[in-house]
């Protein structure tokens, strides 16, 4: 990425120094290697992911950097770790979810092959814009992620079907960069991360859902763990190399966690308090 024009806000606008800009500048690289489509929802994904592997420090010191780059986008700056004490995963009850299906399956096969996508596979909103039509094999789907590491995904009946009607009705790519790309514009365009967006934050309005792409994300991730898959197989389908990325997923499933236990019974054959009257506490009658 060409950040010449960011370097020119740095200095004129926000009238930093040259240390600061030149330390600015350097990381950047990091950043855009990390995050991927450099948008802000995934910049707060890798700062959380900072946050989880090293100090409050470290992560704010990335936020200070990066809040530059989304004011220079014109775009909401992230909050310091030390303004909150804890991150809460933002999940989709299952009636929000279904509000979200039933809203997109109304607005067209696109839409709707959109969401059951995000919803069924957990992939990021960049990943699903660059998805290709040969990244769709019977039930599989292969993902190209952060770092360029390619990953395979199971693809539920459900999304298979949602895009199998998708492609029916899919307007063909204008150009030969355009034809190859599963999701295109009503102009036959490849669909941009913003032109994704729209869609998504349009199904979201008309739903009444408060929604955005990353908490599809979410909700695959927690329903996953919910319904006792390994924590291992959750990082391998998301692409995560670390799994303390995983882990804020176990944390958002902690109060079903103590639902659960609070219905089992852990003392089946435990005795009453009087049924120890003239025993010791191990159970032996006095001698």
């Amino acid at each position: 990425m060409d950040y010449r024009d960011f370097k020119n806000y740095l200095i004129d606008e926000l009238r930093l120094s040259p240390s600061t800009v030149n330390d600015t500048l350097r990381r950047m690289p990091y950043i855009e290697n990390k995050s991927k489509s450099m948008d802000r929802e995934d910049l707060q994904e890798l700062v959380r992911n900072i946050w989880n592997t090293r100090s409050n420090k470290t992560a704010n010191e990335y936020i200070k950097i990066i809040n530059r780059w989304l004011l220079y986008k014109n775009e909401k700056p992230l909050k310091y770790f030390k303004e909150y004490e804890t991150y809460t995963v933002k999940t989709c009850t299952e009636e929000e979810k279904n509000k979200l299906l039933m809203e997109a399956s109304r607005e067209g096969s696109r839409e709707r092959a959109i969401f059951y996508l995000l919803f069924g596979t957990g992939i990021r909103l960049g990943e699903a814009v660059n998805l290709k039509l040969k990244d769709v094999k019977n039930d599989r789907i292969f993902v190209t992620g952060k770092g360029q590491k390619e990953r395979e995904i199971y693809l539920p009946s459900e999304v298979k079907n949602a895009i199998d009607d998708y492609l029916i009705e899919r307007v063909p790519g204008k150009t030969s960069s355009d034809k190859d790309y599963l999701f295109t514009t009503k102009i036959g365009k490849k669909m941009s991360y913003n032109y994704f967006r729209k869609i998504c934050k349009r199904v979201s309005m008309n739903s009444g859902v408060k929604f955005h792409p990353h908490m599809a994300r979410h909700t695959y991730a927690t329903e996953l763990l919910k319904k006792g898959l390994s924590v291992f197989y959750v990082a391998r389908l998301l692409g995560h190399e670390d799994l303390s990325s995983t882990q804020i997923y176990l944390h958002a499933s902690q109060e079903d966690a103590i639902y659960e236990v609070s219905k089992i019974k852990l003392f089946e054959n435990g005795q009453k308090q009087n049924d120890l009257d003239g025993k010791d506490r191990l159970g032996f009658e006095p001698k």
